[in-house]
């Protein structure tokens, strides 16, 4: 009993001496959001690993704090929620030092000095910025290019502002000519550019603006990162950092070189200022409602043009497939299976970016509205099959026998007795396309998701998003519940 009282004590203190080790290894762990893709700041090589910039310094970083680091790759607009909401602990992406935002996070001291500047088509005659009056303006969304674009758009008559998550997109659509202009981060786009003649850069944008990283307000590893980059900019490793990713050496009064205050705020917010005042900021709420409010109209407009056409073209599709010519019931079913195996993001992506090499340009409401109809009408065409097969056939029989035409039998006997059966699907068929219109936002669409993101970017505060929540819930929560009853109405109907 002794020896199994010996081991059984072993075997705890092993499990023990595990935990403790398990413990240690997490807490010497951080995790670093990234918009990766962002170069030359953050981005994949050729063999999958992540490298830039930033990357190179928050694990030179790490390394002096005994930490290995985890990267997440996090949209820019997601940033600064998920370091509110403790997901990742740092995060990096040229994170523009502002008032605002420090009201909401902590930021370390800055390390580059930056500004904006106008790319353009190569072929393009647009000069500066005086050129883009009346033009479409394309930026990040939520980035410091977002911001000074939409202060600046009554002093240079911007036509339109569209906000992408990323150059890659944004790019794409200045060379495809759906955007003229694009506003963002000088040092990424010289860099993007260098290999790609057919972009230029036409005007560089003094905005004053410098590159950190932040942290959840209140988080004590916000001064250790901050005594390291000190250190590191000493040693002249940030500085080693410019040469090897511009090939020029930094300025000697540039925040690359000189050692220099943590930007602080002492406005209430952030982490450490309880849930309401993170999640439900009034303050927040006032200054992004507009934009809520705009995001919401172009929902629902998006959302009852898709539906229509859905519905028009699923109820086309039904009966060729069911009463149509062998050949096109087989081309109608074909259509049906195909339409609703693709994902909608795939389509709405190649329907939006496909068709301008081919001369067709679309703007993004109206590939948003191609794409969710063609799968709706693919969902509605089967809903209404099976409505329709749910009539009796003596229905048929006895329109046959009264010597009614093919159109009437269908418009005033089969078809409102199918309908009756499949509203509740339809309604729920609609309640899925009013969601999936939240997809749009990937193609610069301003609707509602994309208008939350703008606003929480902007404000360093994921509340914009809280509240675009509830408006999709007040938006589609009556939907969910008419469709129970009706549902619950026709089963009482039936079995009587």
């Amino acid at each position: 009993m002794y020896s199994s009282a010996l081991k059984l004590r072993d075997t705890a203190a092993y499990i023990l001496a595990l935990l403790l080790l398990s413990g240690f290894a997490s807490a010497a762990e951080i995790n670093v959001g990234a918009n990766v893709g962002n170069v030359p700041w953050e981005f994949q090589d050729a063999e999958g690993d992540y490298v830039g910039f930033e990357i190179d310094l928050v694990k030179e970083v790490a390394a002096k704090l005994d930490a290995s680091v985890e990267i997440v790759n996090i949209p820019f607009s997601g940033l600064f929620s998920a370091v509110q909401s403790g997901r990742i602990d740092i995060a990096i992406s040229s994170i523009t030092v502002t008032d605002r935002r420090l009201e909401s996070v902590a930021f370390v001291q800055p390390y580059y000095d930056s500004a904006q500047s106008l790319t353009v088509d190569s072929q393009s005659d647009i000069a500066s910025l005086d050129g883009m009056r009346d033009k479409v303006v394309a930026v990040d969304t939520g980035s410091t290019g977002d911001i000074w674009t939409t202060a600046n758009t009554s002093r240079y008559d911007f036509a339109e502002i569209r906000r992408f998550e990323g150059i890659v997109p944004a790019m794409l659509d200045v060379q495809s000519g759906r955007v003229d202009g694009y506003i963002s981060d000088i040092p990424g786009l010289e860099y993007f550019i260098r290999d790609k003649p057919y972009f230029t850069v036409v005007q560089r944008i003094e905005t004053g603006e410098r590159y950190s990283m932040i942290l959840a307000r209140g988080n004590p590893l916000a001064d250790q990162v901050n005594d390291v980059i000190s250190e590191l900019k000493r040693s002249g490793f940030v500085a080693q950092l410019h040469r090897k990713w511009f090939g020029s050496e930094p300025l000697p009064d540039s925040s690359t070189v000189s050692v220099i205050d943590r930007p602080l705020s002492t406005s209430v917010g952030g982490t450490d200022a309880g849930f309401v005042q993170t999640f439900l900021n009034w303050e927040v709420l006032l200054n992004s409602y507009p934009l809520l409010l705009s995001g919401l109209s172009v929902t629902l407009m998006l959302g009852a043009i898709s539906i229509a056409f859905g519905l028009i073209l699923g109820l086309f599709v039904a009966l060729v497939r069911m009463y149509g010519m062998r050949s096109a019931s087989i081309a109608a079913k074909v259509y049906i299976d195909i339409f609703r195996s693709i994902p909608i993001l795939v389509l709405l992506i190649v329907v939006y970016y496909a068709p301008p090499f081919a001369g067709i340009e679309l703007s993004a409401f109206t590939a948003a509205a191609v794409a969710l109809s063609l799968v709706s009408g693919a969902y509605t065409a089967e809903i209404f099959r099976a409505g329709i097969e749910a009539v009796p056939s003596g229905q048929f029989e006895a329109c046959r026998a009264l010597g009614l035409s093919y159109r009437h039998t269908m418009t005033d006997v089969i078809l409102p007795q199918g309908i009756r059966v499949v509203i509740p699907p339809l309604t729920n068929n609609c309640i899925n396309v009013i969601k999936d219109t939240a997809l749009a936002s990937v193609v610069a669409m301003p609707d509602l998701l994309k208008q939350a993101n703008q606003a929480q970017a902007l404000e360093a505060n994921p509340t914009p998003l809280i509240v675009a929540a509830v408006m999709y819930i007040a938006l589609l929560w009556p939907l969910v519940i008419m469709v129970s009853r009706l549902e619950k109405r026709f089963r009482q109907e039936f079995s009587q």
